[in-house]
């Protein structure tokens, strides 16, 4: 699971899966849905950190969350579904103030009451965070080299990996097309200066097509290292994870506070 800070955590596609018109409409109305997105990812993220704070010591990262801020929250299925439907919620408001359409109100109305059981839904399951959080990284460096690798197309992925093996969300997938007797060498954007404080090497998958990609190297390589292809290609390695889980969930506190 990716991280709320992570970058594209909601994106057109997830909301998509809800409203498969979405595109449509808002082509037809002028409306921005990264906009929509990125407003309820900042109204959403002052609900979480407001109440992350009233938590007290059941939060047991409390003592440092204002400096912390929600960096170490986890975007579980629930959250995500919470910051689709308010995003949607918000897109629909918009489509229905422009042209005033009642389909468009009761898709407003619709949303905004699944958003507000999906939030409910959040804080009564607990807001999952992490000890170590291992950021997206930025979409991997690719460089071409000479070798022995036929004409194909090579799509990359990299994450971040932790001393207990733990990774990271997946950075971006960056291509190359290989034009034959070629090889190619990936690096960390981040190389060794930028780097996670709780990771400690990195992972990377990569595949001839855009889905399917699997772990290219049995063990984490070292920060600041580049990874080549070898010359017997790529190898079929495990699928990713795609993100952390939580390693606690912070709920709500029975005790009675005094004072």
């Amino acid at each position: 699971m990716a991280l709320f800070t992570d970058a594209s955590v909601v994106t057109l596609d997830d909301l998509q899966k809800f409203e498969t018109s979405l595109t449509q409409v808002a082509s037809s109305h002028g409306i921005n849905v990264d906009t929509k997105i990125n407003l309820s990812l900042s109204a959403i993220g002052d609900k979480l950190m407001l109440w992350l704070l009233s938590m007290g010591a059941s939060d047991p990262q409390w003592l440092n969350r204002r400096l912390l801020g929600l960096s170490t929250v986890v975007v579980t299925p629930t959250l995500q579904r919470w910051i689709c439907f308010d995003a949607l919620s918000r897109f629909f408001a918009e489509a229905y103030n422009v042209q005033l359409n009642t389909r468009f109100q009761g898709k407003w109305t619709e949303y905004q009451n699944e958003a507000t059981s999906a939030e409910r839904m959040v804080f009564m399951s607990g807001v999952g965070v992490v000890f170590n959080p291992l950021p997206k990284p930025a979409m991997p460096l690719l460089s071409i080299q000479d070798g022995t690798a036929a004409a194909e197309s090579m799509f990359i992925q990299t994450a971040w990996v932790d001393a207990m093996g733990n990774e990271g969300a997946l950075s971006p997938v960056n291509g190359q097309i290989l034009s034959g007797a070629a090889s190619i060498a990936v690096a960390m954007a981040e190389g060794s200066i930028d780097v996670p404080a709780a990771a400690t090497g990195w992972n990377i998958y990569a595949s001839t097509t855009q889905s399917n990609l699997t772990r290219q190297n049995a063990s984490p390589l070292p920060i600041g290292s580049a990874w080549e292809l070898p010359d017997s290609g790529l190898v079929m390695g495990s699928e990713p994870i795609d993100g952390q889980l939580p390693n606690v969930y912070v709920t709500l506190s029975h005790e009675i506070k005094r004072g």
